[in-house]
């Protein structure tokens, strides 16, 4: 089910993601909205790729994962570009739905729940050997304390390392329930996701049955 590499140096299609999330990180890098408000956000691109590094010996994950992973990551690249202040997406979205919010931090927050949750699904049925059944449930709620743990993170910086940007660093827009919603949206996506990958797995375990001698 989860094909994986045991050596980096032998992983191309890993390579060519990584190196074409360095290219793009690179262009991002250009004239930032906020050169301060940049560093911050990519606090967490540095933090999960020393995580992801630093575990890549003792666990590796399937390239699918990991490109789920990257692209996360790239969406919350370019938004941090911006400074989560309104994007070329937003403008889009303004002028297709009629938004008077910018929701692109909101399709952040949704994609971490629907791209996550599968390495994380990933994750718990190889290193904690959880059942099937178990991890579809699991995974959602652990995307969720993930989710609300981030809100809290985003509280600190902005109390300890940055007070005086306070709330246009948190992005809120005014909205008192702000935080609520994104981790609303990031347990919606989560739910999705895991709801596709049991139709995916049920499926694949229909064929696989299908084509298998009868009797003994």
């Amino acid at each position: 089910m989860f094909r994986t590499e045991r050596r980096f140096r032998k992983n191309r299609i890993l390579q060519a993601m990584i190196g074409g999330y360095a290219v793009f990180w690179l262009w991002m890098l250009i004239k930032p909205y906020a050169w301060y408000n940049w560093w911050l956000e990519n606090l967490l691109v540095l933090a999960a790729a020393a995580g992801l590094g630093g575990a890549y010996r003792w666990f590796r994950f399937s390239n699918r994962s990991y490109a789920l992973i990257i692209l996360f990551v790239a969406l919350h690249t370019y938004g941090a570009h911006y400074s989560y202040n309104t994007t070329p997406i937003d403008r889009l979205m303004h002028e297709w739905f009629g938004f008077h919010r910018d929701n692109f931090d909101r399709v952040v927050h949704f994609s971490f729940g629907l791209l996550i949750a599968y390495p994380a699904w990933e994750f718990f049925i190889r290193a904690a050997g959880l059942r099937k059944g178990w991890s579809y449930g699991l995974t959602p709620v652990v995307i969720l304390s993930f989710g609300a743990f981030y809100e809290l993170i985003e509280m600190w910086v902005a109390l300890i390392v940055a007070p005086e940007i306070g709330t246009r660093f948190l992005g809120t827009q005014g909205d008192i329930w702000d935080s609520h919603h994104d981790m609303e949206a990031a347990l919606i996506g989560a739910v999705l996701a895991m709801a596709a990958t049991a139709a995916a797995s049920h499926l694949a375990h229909r064929r696989t049955t299908r084509h298998l001698p009868e009797g003994g």
